[in-house]
């Protein structure tokens, strides 16, 4: 199983000189076995990822969406592939708490916003508006858990014979109501082989937006201590965080990280990973 970064910025995009090693694009993840591909979101960073299916010529794919906020569908009408009549597609989450899928995308293309309407895409694009907390795609074994975000928000577990890729972005560890307890995490994070989890704060900026939806650095790597986690990425970067400000801090928790034999390191936009 192979992981790449397309984009890991939150919130809004950052077209910056000054965020150029980890990326201004927002979420997008992609995984891969073969020809099988899983898209998680659909932030800017779509974009990019589209033009490179197109050249590898995969035309059937996934996506799971996390929740509807829009850096994490925003890239949407701009994914190449969707144009495209040989292209089939899975969208699948869990929205349903305030709007299905379908109708999210159909009104974020609606003449308002955008030139080409929902209708006239050319790609066949079925949806699984589906909670369930688990089930099969390919050859791996997908569980998600809900994370504490003002929308309804969910992280994701895939599991394949060589280890497990746990993807949390937009959680509050620390929210003084959560959806999800902090024991309930460090038991689906448990013997993660890579843990990305969402760090957009330090703990002095956090202290000013408790009940955001996000943690801390801190918070995250105390999670994945706790957890036993393999390996450690800081995702969902602050728009405002530099590259020179984010490497003091990936340095510094690296060097905590490496105490209970846990790699930590900030994720970066084109980045692979291997499970």
């Amino acid at each position: 199983m192979k992981i790449k970064f397309w984009g890991t910025r939150g919130s809004i995009p950052v077209p910056d000189s000054r965020m150029i090693r980890y990326g201004g694009n927002t979420t997008c993840v992609e995984i891969t076995s073969g020809k099988s591909a899983l898209i998680i979101d659909a932030g800017t960073g779509i974009r990019k990822l589209g033009e490179d299916l197109v050249r590898r010529r995969i035309s059937r794919f996934s996506i799971f969406l996390t929740h509807s906020h829009w850096d994490h569908i925003q890239g949407f009408p701009f994914f190449q592939p969707i144009y495209a009549t040989k292209t089939k597609v899975r969208v699948f989450g869990c929205t349903s708490s305030y709007q299905h899928l379908r109708k999210i995308l159909q009104n974020q293309m609606s003449y308002e916003y955008f030139p080409i309407s929902f209708s006239d895409l050319k790609s066949q694009i079925s949806f699984g508006d589906t909670c369930a907390e688990g089930y099969r795609i390919n050859d791996w074994r997908v569980t998600t858990i809900r994370t504490n975000h003002p929308a309804f928000t969910l992280g994701i577990k895939i599991e394949c014979a060589t280890g497990s890729f746990v993807f949390i972005t937009d959680n509050e560890l620390m929210h003084p109501a959560p959806h999800t307890t902090r024991d309930e995490f460090v038991r689906f994070c448990r013997d993660a082989t890579y843990l990305i989890h969402d760090a957009q704060f330090t703990e002095k900026e956090y202290a000013d937006r408790k009940g955001w939806g996000h943690s801390t650095f801190e918070q995250a790597l105390t999670l994945a201590r706790d957890a036993a986690a393999k390996n450690l990425g800081f995702f969902h970067h602050d728009p405002n965080r530099e590259d020179d400000h984010l490497s003091r801090l990936e340095q510094k928790f690296a060097r905590q990280g490496s105490r209970y034999g846990c790699t930590v390191f900030a994720a970066r936009e084109m980045d692979e990973l291997v499970v």
